[in-house]
């Protein structure tokens, strides 16, 4: 018994008639009449169907062999569009957007992976802050975003999103600035100190602001910047403390830079977004897929 022999039974059954079943399989009728004789013997000289000069009806084996070919047919098409993913990409643009740290977080190597895996697929990766991402993926002028995950999850409303990278927040000063020599701190023993931020368009801004006023203080904010080696510099600088995750901190670093700790952590996500209201391409199922499979944290 093979496939082909289980498709001709259902055409069969389908039309109940060996010559219009034929027309269907693209064999002829007497050699259809044949498979379906060998494959009745195969069964044991079980008879699947009742012929008259015009028409052939199932047996009852012959209904309920139908019903495990059915099943079987199904699940073997289902597994080759399954398989269809893995090679089956589009070929053509695909757009990430992403924030403007992505450099500290690893995803340079993710986009260079997928760009070796997949070749024929021309990447384009802009660099907006979270919510200029968000704004634009629901706009569908971008595939998908690489943003930090807001505080209001209602600002996510028609998108899915995929955890990607689980930071903390820690304070940053300068080396030789008296907090520089504790191991971890309480928020609030910042109070008095200047601020450097990022720009109030970054989630960021907001997080460490609510972050602060939850330790029991707002935060005097003097400088604001889109870049963290901005913000690094003028902590080095020392003019003030910053709130960074620690990923970025140990990635822009410098010598005389500290990095204190939380007593109370805050946590950072960094997500996937993508639309789920908009048509997913198969580039685009090859990316989320790759996304999830990369091992470069």
């Amino acid at each position: 018994m093979n496939f082909e022999q289980l498709k001709y039974v259902m055409a069969i059954v389908k039309h109940q008639h060996l010559t219009n079943a034929s027309y269907e399989v693209s064999i002829s009728q007497s050699s259809l009449s044949k498979y379906l004789i060998k494959l009745e013997k195969e069964l044991g000289g079980v008879q699947l169907f009742d012929r008259t000069t015009r028409n052939v009806r199932l047996t009852a084996a012959g209904q309920e062999f139908s019903e495990y070919a059915s099943r079987i047919i199904a699940e073997y098409e289902n597994m080759m569009s399954a398989m269809k993913k893995f090679t089956s990409v589009e070929r053509g643009n695909l757009s990430v957007g992403t924030i403007p740290v992505y450099s500290s977080r690893g995803l340079i190597s993710l986009f260079a992976s997928f760009q070796k895996k997949y070749p024929e697929i021309q990447l384009e990766i802009k660099e907006k802050m979270t919510n200029e991402l968000i704004d634009l993926v629901k706009k569908s002028k971008l595939d998908m975003a690489f943003i930090a995950l807001p505080i209001n999850t209602n600002a996510l409303n028609s998108l899915t999103t995929y955890p990607m990278i689980e930071d903390e927040l820690v304070l940053i000063s300068p080396k030789l600035h008296p907090l520089a020599k504790k191991r971890r701190i309480s928020l609030f023993e910042a109070a008095n100190e200047n601020f450097i931020s990022m720009n109030r368009a970054s989630f960021l801004y907001q997080i460490c602001v609510d972050a602060c006023k939850e330790a029991g203080f707002t935060p005097r904010i003097t400088y604001e910047s889109r870049q963290i080696d901005i913000i690094v510099g003028l902590v080095s600088e020392g003019l003030g403390v910053s709130l960074v995750t620690s990923r970025e901190a140990q990635y822009f670093v410098q010598a005389n830079i500290a990095l204190i700790r939380l007593e109370t952590i805050i946590r950072h996500t960094t997500a996937l977004a993508i639309n789920n209201r908009s048509n997913h391409s198969n580039a685009m199922k090859a990316f989320v897929r790759h996304s999830l499979e990369w091992d470069g944290q």
